[in-house]
């Protein structure tokens, strides 16, 4: 029995080489499109099986499943931000109907246990946050006032109450992960805001470019953020725990970062200032919505989940990667 994976983009493709590690499987990755060269750098392509298919065909995902013998899903593929607000009907079919699809193919092949990826987007609504309070998972939403900010998140807090409904209703065990602002190492450009900025800002500090940041970023509040391997441990632990009861788990830094502390702890990591051109342009991350840290508690007691790269270290890793692949002339 194996897991099969929806979605080779950062954390898809970490969770499977974190798989292949620790528990010796050959898990299956789903998608309609790879990035053989990403996939290539973090894990061994004779110990995975790719399987190129729509996240909305029930169809392909039960003969994947069976043809594989899958007992446990993790469910990834989705379109971020950027994707979503230009193609909306896309975002439904691809976000809110493809985590429809899996729950679906789940229930008609019998799989064990579903995992399925949403983020902190969920909590940022119009509702009131104090900064020193930690969100918790289960926390207090006005669904008429304080509704998710973006249809990204609606879709993401609309499949979460999916897992909910599959498992009350047919006994599909499930879990949600929530993310914070994921960043980390990629070839290509990354879909959420977060991850652009901070990977343009890491970027331009090992190059020695100048980067040109719109202010209301450069001022904006702190926010949780998920370093890609912290992301896949948290899904991976989340596949394999023995006890999901808790039903949604966050899993990030478990801290505030503002953009200006980012830029102070790359800046430290590199050794050499990042030239900043400060702009008037649009947010990039978009939310400006009053948050808080992430509360980890759950997590760690349930999953095991522990930050393996808080701030300054991802920073470090991340300018590492870019040394080497620089070097290898990637």
């Amino acid at each position: 029995m194996t897991t099969l994976i929806t979605g080779a983009g950062m954390i898809g493709s970490l969770a499977a080489a974190r798989i292949i590690a620790e528990r010796d499987e050959r898990p299956v990755l789903y998608d309609v499109a790879f990035s053989t060269a990403n996939l290539a750098e973090r894990l061994d392509l004779d110990r995975v099986t790719l399987v190129k298919g729509d996240i909305g065909d029930i169809g392909d995902l039960v003969a994947a499943i069976y043809a594989h013998g899958v007992d446990r899903i993790i469910h990834t593929a989705s379109l971020l931000t950027r994707d979503v607000i230009p193609r909306p009907v896309a975002g439904v079919r691809v976000n809110l109907m493809g985590t429809l699809s899996v729950l679906e193919a789940a229930r008609l092949a019998d799989v064990e246990r579903v995992v399925f990826c949403s983020s902190t987007a969920v909590t940022l609504g119009r509702r009131s946050v104090r900064p020193e309070d930690d969100t918790v998972e289960n926390f207090s939403l006005n669904v008429v006032s304080e509704y998710p900010p973006s249809l990204y998140a609606s879709m993401k807090l609309a499949s979460e109450w999916l897992c909910h409904n599959y498992r009350d209703s047919y006994g599909v065990e499930t879990a949600s992960v929530r993310f914070g602002g994921v960043f980390g190492p990629w070839h290509g450009v990354p879909g959420g805001g977060p991850s652009k900025l901070l990977k343009q800002l890491i970027e331009c500090a090992h190059g020695g470019a100048v980067y040109r940041i719109a202010e209301p970023d450069l001022g904006r509040q702190g926010m949780d953020y998920t370093y890609s391997p912290d992301g896949a441990q948290a899904v991976v632990r989340a596949a394999y725990a023995a006890d999901v009861s808790n039903r949604v788990y966050n899993a990030s830094m478990g801290e505030l970062h503002t953009i200006q502390e980012i830029i102070d702890l790359i800046e430290q990591a590199a050794g050499r200032p990042i030239a900043l051109e400060i702009t008037q342009e649009d947010s990039m991350t978009k939310y400006g919505n009053p948050t808080s840290p992430l509360d980890l508690s759950k997590s760690r007691r349930d999953l095991g989940y522990e930050v393996e790269f808080p701030m300054g270290a991802a920073v470090a890793d991340y300018l590492g990667w870019l040394a080497r692949t620089s070097a290898g002339g990637v």
